[in-house]
């Protein structure tokens, strides 16, 4: 029988866990893939209603509300969706750790693959619907620029994914803070609308949120004459998204026998 390298093996492994993640997530029936296309497009759907009825207007500035939406709010739920994925992943392949070509990062990777793919697609899809709906802006007015934005998102996900999972052990509750902040920072962010602080001094204090960052400079990399506000930068989240990383990878590597037995 002819040997193997150590990369044909984890190829096998992580493709082999790609398969069984999506049988998972999407169960044997069509109506999963359904429900994953369309729990964000009736989640744009309930936004631009709500903003509709409360502002009595289909537009923010001079593009369409729908389209301002979805630009922040796919990436910022591939972010959000990594953090969440990746905490959990070891615990959910446990059993599969018994064998020795498995390891706990195998399943950080295959998670983390899958969260980008599927992010991707849907995005993808739903520009689609909204540009069939006749909406401008649906395509991106810098690509290299936005595909710069995504990834920074991906790595900070993936890194902060890392870190929860080696906390999640000796912190049990840190996956219920994580949800308690979830939606205050989704809001703070200016993923529904463009956060204006009234004073320089709350100002400098949202500025220190990363996600804010990346929210606004999606927008800018997608949207024809998008101007960010004075502060605003992609360094400042890339380097919070490469320091999550070196951590997350590092306290996994730490607590690499931890996470196998589920500790």
């Amino acid at each position: 029988m002819k040997k193997r390298t150590p990369w044909q093996i984890q190829r096998a492994v992580i493709f082999a866990l790609l398969m069984r993640e999506l049988k998972t997530r999407f169960g044997t029936h069509w109506t999963g893939v359904v429900w994953l296309l369309g729990t964000p497009l009736a989640q744009v759907g309930v936004l631009v209603g709500f903003n509709t009825f409360l502002r009595g207007r289909l537009h923010e500035g001079l593009y369409p509300y729908a389209v301002f939406l979805m630009v922040a709010l796919m990436p910022f739920r591939l972010c959000t969706g990594l953090w969440s994925q990746l905490m959990n992943a070891a615990k959910a392949n446990q059993g599969l750790f018994n064998y020795r070509q498995v390891v706990p990062m195998d399943a950080f990777i295959s998670r983390a693959i899958l969260e980008l793919v599927l992010n991707v697609l849907i995005f993808i899809l739903s520009m689609l619907i909204l540009a069939r709906m006749g909406l401008p802006y649906t395509v991106p007015e810098h690509p290299l620029y936005l595909f710069v934005v995504w990834a920074v998102y991906f790595f900070f996900g993936v890194g902060m994914g890392l870190l929860l999972a080696g906390l999640s052990g000796p912190m049990p509750r840190i996956g219920t803070l994580v949800s308690l902040t979830s939606m205050p920072l989704y809001m703070l962010s200016g993923v529904v609308f463009v956060f204006h602080a009234p004073t320089p001094e709350s100002n400098a204090l949202l500025l220190l949120n990363p996600l804010m960052h990346l929210v606004e400079c999606g927008r800018e990399a997608y949207l024809a004459g998008y101007r960010l506000d004075q502060g605003i930068n992609l360094a400042y989240p890339s380097l919070w998204a490469l320091t999550l990383c070196f951590l997350g990878m590092g306290i996994c590597r730490i607590r690499r026998q931890e996470l196998a037995a589920g500790e």
